[in-house]
């Protein structure tokens, strides 16, 4: 297997700038809806907030959002999309430095991009409120490692039990562990593992796009929206799950030492 670029900060700066706005985006636009339905509480943490796109859900829909993102470009397009963010330069082992607790964690897209993922658990779970909920987004299948992983920084892809495993063994209990985005697996298999390329996502930004894209997008956003925010097909392209932090009194008996 390859091992992440050392350099991965300008690829993914320009990739969230080429996403723009979301109106194209089919895929972030309504994964990020499916995140802020499952949000208990009020104060909400994104860990590696990325362009801001999930912050700004959030906050649109009255939570006190925060988010830590190590990538200074990232951070400049977060806070100029979304003015009024609390958003720290900083990496995830510094999510004591808000010095608060909270009610909900999410971090999507981001678990894969750290070496010792188990630490990064436990710090997340040492900042939630108890009875809080971690929200957490990552790339599945190992076997799709590939061009756009190395790219990207990714350590690992998941398989199902792995996380759930992961989730468990820092102390949460987990309440969802389903796949996601399955119509994209066999496209994603054939660039990666076929053509040896990255997977074009260029429908996915703002360009504008001809009468045949734009229906396409519209199908897309339709298709998300009611089939995969609703069903598991038990493949896909990502792992989405949900898990809780339990009360005080239980946790010696769920976390390892």
């Amino acid at each position: 297997m390859d091992r992440p670029t050392s350099h991965p900060e300008q690829y993914l700066a320009d990739l969230y700038e080429g996403l723009g706005s979301q109106r194209n985006d089919f895929r972030d636009f309504n994964l990020h809806r499916w995140i802020a339905a499952r949000v208990v509480g009020e104060n909400v943490l994104d860990v590696g907030c990325g362009n801001g796109a999930l912050l700004g859900l959030l906050q649109q829909n009255g939570k006190r959002a925060f988010g830590i993102e190590p990538n200074g470009a990232l951070r400049s397009l977060a806070t100029a999309r979304h003015p009024g963010l609390t958003i720290l330069e900083e990496t995830g082992s510094e999510l004591h430095q808000f010095g608060r607790r909270f009610d909900t964690v999410t971090i999507v897209d981001v678990l894969e991009h750290i070496e010792d993922d188990d630490a990064q658990l436990r710090r997340i779970f040492d900042v939630l409120e108890e009875r809080g909920r971690l929200v957490v987004v990552v790339p599945a299948c190992p076997a799709l490692y590939g061009k756009r992983d190395v790219n990207n920084g990714h350590f690992r892809r998941y398989t199902r039990p792995e996380l759930v495993e992961k989730l468990g063994r820092s102390g949460f209990r987990v309440r969802i562990a389903r796949y996601w985005n399955a119509l994209g697996f066999l496209p994603y298999w054939f660039s990666e593992r076929i053509l040896r390329r990255e997977l074009n996502t260029r429908l996915r930004t703002d360009r504008k796009h001809s009468l045949p894209g734009r229906l396409l997008v519209r199908l897309l956003h339709a298709w998300f929206r009611q089939v995969e925010n609703r069903l598991s097909f038990g493949f896909g392209l990502s792992l989405l799950s949900v898990a809780d932090k339990p009360p005080a009194e239980e946790v010696p008996l769920a976390r390892a030492a």
